[in-house]
């Protein structure tokens, strides 16, 4: 016999209030058969991307291809022997989608980091969105995210946000959402209400055990009872004996792995590597980044699986430094070095510089191949979305055609991965990029609407556009 959900609320009582509370209620509802919420992840990554280095092979379909091919951006998503288990059929590819809401307001690649969770067009010269990004919309406005101790959690590296071009969390009317940019706050905050008391720290060992949370706190217990009249008792007892009802019926179900990381340490860890003194772009943080976005890749994995968030966004930034991908180093500024020498031309310099890009592009999809990887080992990974993308196809011309978009996860099992869709063509066959005017766009509205349609939000429209088609309807064929 199932436990009626609202019987268990009311045995948990005030209980429920507390974190240890939270995380035994979150189990009731895997143990009674309730899918888990679906959750989703905003990934931005900058620079574009290498189309050569991306797109499907001539001689590929949609779900018969490999990421594995020479230069290719994607093989981290089916790298098995770095994370554990390939991801080939976790993710679904997009070519040939457009930035259109940008690209109809003339706003070019480097202030159109805005529009692309919001997908909308931008006023100003500060390239200012005109609504909330998907995330807020999701978890605040139709209040998804309401059951959660944070209902949206905005993490970045480097940079807080506070200028459009490194925005992508919106609220109504576009208002910049900052991003949180220091690990050691973002642990404190979310994980704080779990790690902050040694009592909290051991009630959860204790069920970690198999002991019940009643034995823990039994001496408390006992204590209120004797100041109780003799009805008060008896529905103290009853609560008791729902709640340990409760807890021998979980004891029969995997529990979902919810432990909190270890908090990250600045300085003073024995691998200086781990070290991150500095945290903001041009003021001595570059050095860290690729430590930094490990941390919150980690810190966002656990909140998830902890069910202490449902929704977030995650700004990925300039490596920072010069780094190895493949036992190949980067120049250390990726910006000028990487993403302004790309060249779509088939000279030797030109191929050289997509391979290079190509190679940039590997390293951000390496960042979202670990958050898969421990999102799954957290137990997340079946009902989260992420979706990435940046704010330019073509780097060295800024364009907002053809950009870069994955969808990954698990969904539920409500969408179908291990695909590589491809939109119809509006450049030459002979060039993977085009700047025509006249040739038309294929929003990525259309990915966001499904997205909403996939939370359950009937809506055929998300964004703002002076052209309504932009932001109208979902992709086809995308959600059964």
């Amino acid at each position: 016999m199932k436990l009626a959900r609202r019987s268990i609320l009311k045995a948990l009582g005030g209980f429920a209030t507390l974190p240890v509370g939270q995380l035994l209620h979150s189990s009731i509802a895997r143990a009674q058969g309730v899918p888990p919420a679906l959750c989703f992840i905003g990934v931005y990554h900058p620079h574009g991307v290498s189309a050569e280095s991306y797109a499907r092979r001539a001689t590929e379909t949609a779900t018969a291809f490999d990421l594995n091919f020479a230069n290719s951006a994607l093989t981290p998503f089916d790298s098995p022997a770095i994370y554990g288990k390939s991801f080939k059929d976790r993710i679904i590819t997009f070519e040939g989608v457009d930035l259109a809401v940008a690209e109809r307001s003339g706003t070019s690649g480097h202030g159109a980091a805005s529009c692309l969770f919001t997908g909308s067009a931008t006023t100003g010269g500060d390239h200012n969105a005109q609504c909330e990004s998907i995330d807020q919309y999701l978890a605040r406005t139709k209040g998804l995210g309401n059951a959660t101790r944070f209902p949206t959690l905005n993490l970045g590296v480097g940079t807080e946000g506070d200028t459009n071009a490194d925005a992508i969390a919106h609220g109504p009317g576009g208002a910049v959402i900052k991003s949180s940019i220091d690990p050691v706050a973002v642990f404190d905050s979310v994980f704080g209400s779990l790690m902050g008391t040694a009592s909290n720290a051991q009630a959860l060992a204790a069920r970690r055990r198999g002991q019940s949370v009643i034995d823990f706190v039994r001496g408390d217990l006992n204590g209120l009872s004797n100041r109780l009249a003799a009805p008060e008792r008896l529905k103290l007892e009853q609560h008791l004996s729902a709640i340990r009802e409760i807890e021998q019926r979980l004891a029969t179900v995997a529990p979902a792995t919810c432990s909190p990381p270890a908090r990250p340490k600045p300085t003073g860890n024995a691998d200086p590597a781990l070290n991150f003194p500095k945290l903001y772009a041009y003021n001595g943080g570059e050095p860290y980044f690729e430590r930094i976005m490990d941390l919150m890749i980690d810190l966002l994995a656990q909140a998830i699986s902890c069910d202490l968030t449902r929704f977030a966004t995650l700004f990925l930034n300039d490596p920072g430094r010069i780094i190895s991908v493949d036992g190949i180093s980067l120049p250390a500024d990726t910006h000028n070095g990487v993403a302004h020498t790309y060249s779509t031309e088939t000279t030797a310099a030109a191929v050289a510089s997509q391979v290079q890009l190509g190679r940039l592009n590997r390293f951000f999809y390496g960042k979202i191949a670990r958050l898969m990887q421990k999102l799954d080992q957290a137990g997340a990974l079946d009902h989260t979305v992420i979706l990435s993308g940046s704010d330019m196809g073509n780097p060295s011309l800024h364009s907002t055609r053809n950009i870069p978009l994955v969808l990954a996860g698990g969904a539920n099992g409500k969408l179908a991965f291990g695909r590589r869709i491809k939109a119809a063509a509006d450049c030459p066959p002979s060039s993977p990029y085009c700047q025509a005017p006249t040739l038309a766009l294929t929003s990525h509205n259309q990915v966001l609407v499904s997205i909403c349609q996939l939370f359950g939000v009937q809506t055929n429209s998300f964004g703002v556009a002076l052209d309504p088609a932009l932001t109208t309807g979902a992709w086809p064929g995308l959600l059964p």
